[in-house]
């Protein structure tokens, strides 16, 4: 597999305060869909402003597929990753939805007849091409960060981060988001999402859990070895998604199910088998 990202030995604390973040190196690959989770307080929102250099690490080196992330190289790389951030109201920059998703695109001084037809291809693809000429004032939660995602993913870019980006929505908005960045990856394979949550549920339908604990890794596997101790995960402050709660019920009864099923619709279509 191709790495995209190469987290080497990342340190950083605010001024004089405890490390935020201790010695921490991990890789991420081309295509991958990768969650971060971990308690407040345990460095998973810094990473994500140090992965966009948004924060300046104290120690260690950030690679962008092998170019390293400083201050001479960050214009080139900004131009294969985008962040959305978890409050949509900080992050709508147009007057309208069609403003909003352009923006990106005229820094880039793309031509005006080519824009448009732009703007409404990825409208469309998130579900927002019947609102473009509406106002920050007239949309949801989850619909500004629909719009925040259709900007970025109209610039074409490699890697999307989401930082926390579902936290002040509510369920319908969260089960929106989760869904739609889910269709991203299966329409765009290459594309690299890291998703920065605390949604357990979503973490558990990515390919990969990177749990931070007091600024450290404290796990980088696969969803279901992540969370196949749910003792574990209570000690460190974080819970197990509902449908293996449900499959380790089972498995107390002897009805063991595949580790592959991922969400209680395949759960119930297993058992109806």
């Amino acid at each position: 597999m191709e790495k995209i990202i190469e987290v080497k030995n990342l340190s950083f604390s605010y001024e004089k305060e405890k490390k935020i973040l201790n010695n921490v190196s991990f890789s991420i690959y081309k295509g991958e869909y990768v969650t971060l989770i971990g308690h407040n307080g345990s460095g998973k929102s810094t990473l994500a402003k140090l992965l966009s250099y948004i924060l300046e690490p104290n120690k260690g080196n950030i690679y962008i597929e092998n170019e390293e992330l400083n201050e001479k190289s960050i214009k080139n790389i900004r131009n294969k990753i985008g962040i959305v951030f978890q409050n949509p109201d900080n992050q709508f920059i147009g007057s309208t939805v069609e403003d909003d998703i352009a923006f990106g695109l005229e820094n880039r001084n793309i031509k005006q007849n080519k824009m448009k037809d732009i703007v409404d291809e990825y409208a469309k693809k998130v579900g927002m091409d019947k609102y473009l000429t509406k106002t920050p004032e007239e949309l949801s939660g989850g619909q500004k960060q629909r719009v925040a995602i259709a900007g970025i993913l109209a610039l074409n870019l490699k890697i999307m981060i989401f930082d926390e980006s579902t936290s002040m929505l509510d369920p319908e908005g969260v089960e929106e988001i989760r869904n739609l960045i889910l269709r991203m990856k299966k329409e765009n394979p290459d594309l690299t999402v890291i998703s920065i949550t605390h949604d357990i549920e979503e973490a558990y339908l990515s390919d990969r859990v990177i749990i931070l604990n007091e600024g450290k890794i404290y796990k980088n596997d696969i969803p279901y070895k992540v969370f196949s101790n749910e003792e574990e995960m209570k000690n460190i402050g974080l819970d197990i998604p509902f449908v293996l709660k449900i499959k380790n019920k089972l498995k107390e009864k002897g009805i063991i199910l595949d580790e592959n099923i991922k969400n209680i619709e395949e759960l119930a279509k297993e058992l109806c088998h």
